[in-house]
């Protein structure tokens, strides 16, 4: 079931209002592909499995095909010498309930050969959409971007824009572990907003099921702005510069894509 905004605040009243606290996960968005038809993914097919999806832009390089492993899984192209969004990956905007605490989930399969070079980007949550990303910076810490990326040396890192960044172009979070070709990962984002003049966010991150990294102590936005509002796909090889780009053909399959609550704790 598809838990739109106006299900998921009653949900919220019902737990909340009372002594009773959520039992168990809540998905806000949960997408297999195992109901997508196999071919290229299109923009009517990704509405269709995502449902309020603002934009998208693909291409013809997302292509559902069958994996002996995990059945239907969404295969992104990256061509060989393409720099930047427009020329490899993917892209779509899927709007989620504002909230100030959510979980992110998706599996990650890089394929034999895939072309690292110097970096690209990864799927990840966001506060206004995709507006705070290719050097738009926060200044009243309206929004933010929490996606990933790969490096060169296949680390991923968390790629930061927002309100107190230092750089014109996004900071990094390193993460304690490496992307391997030919194999699945699973890869779990953990973001809780800071409260309105404080600087306690957290970011944390697990890589199959071991946590990695994460930032504490600090703004994600200003007042009661930047709710968590959006789950961004974005992935393509950059950076700007042709240096970014692969030297071959490159694919990286993702599955089992989530947004999340986790259960509410009891303070002691």
């Amino acid at each position: 079931m598809k838990i739109t905004s106006k299900i998921l605040s009653t949900i919220a009243a019902t737990y909340f209002g009372s002594a009773s606290l959520f039992a168990q996960e809540i998905d806000v968005l949960s997408v297999d592909f195992e109901s997508a038809a196999l071919g290229v993914y299109d923009e009517d097919q990704i509405k269709n499995d995502f449902d309020t999806v603002s934009w998208a832009m693909t291409q013809n390089r997302g292509l559902i095909l069958k994996d002996g492993k995990k059945g239907n899984v969404l295969q992104v192209i990256y061509p060989e010498g393409a720099v930047g969004p427009e020329q490899g990956g993917i892209q779509f905007v899927r709007p989620i309930p504002p909230a100030t605490d959510y979980y992110l989930s998706y599996d990650v399969y890089f394929q034999d050969g895939f072309d690292f070079t110097k970096g690209g980007k990864l799927p990840g949550l966001t506060s206004g959409g995709a507006n705070y990303t290719g050097g738009k910076h926060p200044e009243n810490g309206e929004g933010w971007s929490a996606r990933y990326m790969w490096t060169g040396q296949q680390q991923p890192i968390v790629y930061l824009y927002y309100i107190d960044m230092k750089e014109k172009y996004g900071e990094g979070v390193f993460l304690n572990a490496t992307f391997k070709t030919g194999q699945w990962h699973t890869i779990t984002q953990h973001i809780r907003l800071n409260t309105p003049g404080n600087k306690d966010a957290l970011i944390e991150v697990w890589f199959d099921g071991n946590k990695v990294g994460w930032k504490k102590k600090f703004r994600l936005r200003k007042d009661d702005l930047g709710m968590i509002d959006t789950f961004y796909f974005s992935t393509f090889h950059g950076g700007a510069t042709p240096d970014w780009a692969p030297k071959n053909n490159s694919f990286v399959k993702f599955d089992n894509i989530r947004v999340y609550t986790k259960p509410s704790k009891k303070k002691k």
